[in-house]
């Protein structure tokens, strides 16, 4: 009983928090990082354009950074603000009975729109323009959430603790919420860190098996880290992979690299031309980047960027996927995968469902 009425506590406490900020327009940033208990939060007091080379003189400074897919249509920023706030991170439990998780009914049209980008980019695979290239595509929830924000949010931690989960609101950037699985570059005590994650399966032991497809889309991103690596001199680093992981209902392959940062190593550099890996843009980057422009209809935004938290040193950049821009009348989820000749259709359009309900399971159908 003690522990309940302890839960009950420190979700108002967060949720308290949040819904102070919100209504008074305080601009903030939240996050936990994967496997933590710990959520950090703090106001913005100061926002400016982010640049690669302030990964290199980030000795003293604290703060975090949001970077888009691509600068053709976004800015990066610099967020830096107060002390971070810690609050205890909710833990995992199962949604009440009466909580029933909303369920968006998507129009014939919104397939049709999918399958014809999805044609136009298997030609240009077909044709041997690409090895591969991502399709995302956007799922629009027409309700306002605003107010439920800070609910959702505390969901998005219950449900997937071992996800870089955050909420960001700016007034450059909005409101953004996700819970991603993939870790683009960390630098801790002395160490770097970066992972190759592709390709999905759903949890269910039915879809255990790995097609050629998804093992070759993956090997296709590790391929390139190898590449960079060699590229930026880091001759000895570990590797190991590729293995399984769960992220929530999903599956994924992953090889995961480390490597001392020596002096040498040129980090902002390094970052600047991980960003974005074949797993969120394709290969070759440059042409996988062109098609992606040509034919995607929405602004990816910073869906596809990166974000995370500068702290004296140390460095935890993630992935911007399994997110939602929360706008004042709807929210829109972004979600996407790889494709290579060896796609399917239906089994991609499956795949974007199944990664939009990260977001859709913590969101409460209204009556």
């Amino acid at each position: 009983m003690l522990i309940n009425h302890y839960k009950t506590f420190m979700y108002q406490e967060i949720q308290t928090t949040l819904q102070k900020f919100l209504r008074d327009e305080q601009p903030f940033y939240a996050f936990r990082q994967p496997g933590e208990e710990v959520l950090h939060l703090s106001t913005i007091q100061a926002a400016e354009p982010f640049d690669y080379g302030v990964l290199d003189k980030l000795a003293t400074e604290q703060g975090f950074v949001m970077f888009p897919f691509s600068r053709q249509n976004e800015q990066g920023w610099w967020f830096t603000g107060d002390q971070l706030q810690e609050f205890a991170a909710p833990h995992r439990q199962e949604s009440p009975a009466d909580q029933t998780p909303l369920q968006v009914d998507e129009s014939l049209s919104d397939f049709a729109a999918y399958s014809a980008q999805f044609k136009e980019m298997k030609a240009a695979l077909n044709k041997g323009e690409v090895q591969k290239v991502i399709l995302s595509r956007t799922l629009q929830v027409n309700e306002a959430l605003t107010y439920d924000i800070p609910e959702i949010f505390t969901r998005l931690l219950e449900q997937y603790p071992k996800a870089f989960t955050y909420l960001v609101a700016s007034r450059q950037t909005g409101i953004w919420m996700g819970a991603s699985p993939e870790l683009l570059f960390s630098r801790q005590d002395g160490m770097c860190t970066t992972v190759s994650l592709a390709g999905t399966r759903s949890n269910d032991p039915a879809d255990a098996s790995w097609t050629q497809k998804e093992i070759e889309e993956q090997g296709l991103v590790s391929n390139y880290i190898d590449n960079l690596l060699k590229a930026f001199r880091v001759d000895r680093y570990q590797k190991e992979g590729p293995f399984i992981i769960k992220a929530g209902h999903l599956t994924h392959l992953k090889t995961a690299y480390a490597f001392e940062d020596r002096s040498s190593f040129k980090l902002a550099q390094f970052v600047e031309a991980l960003h974005p890996t074949p797993a969120l843009c394709g290969e070759p980057k440059e042409k996988a980047m062109q098609l992606i422009h040509q034919v995607e209809k929405q602004d990816r935004s910073f869906y596809g960027g990166f974000l995370g938290p500068l702290n004296q040193g140390t460095i935890n950049l993630y992935v911007n996927i399994r997110c939602m821009k929360v706008a004042p009348t709807h929210s829109t989820i972004f979600a996407g995968g790889g494709l290579t000749r060896q796609s399917d259709l239906q089994s991609e359009w499956n795949e974007t469902v199944l990664k939009s309900k990260t977001l859709l399971s913590v969101i409460t159908a209204r009556p």
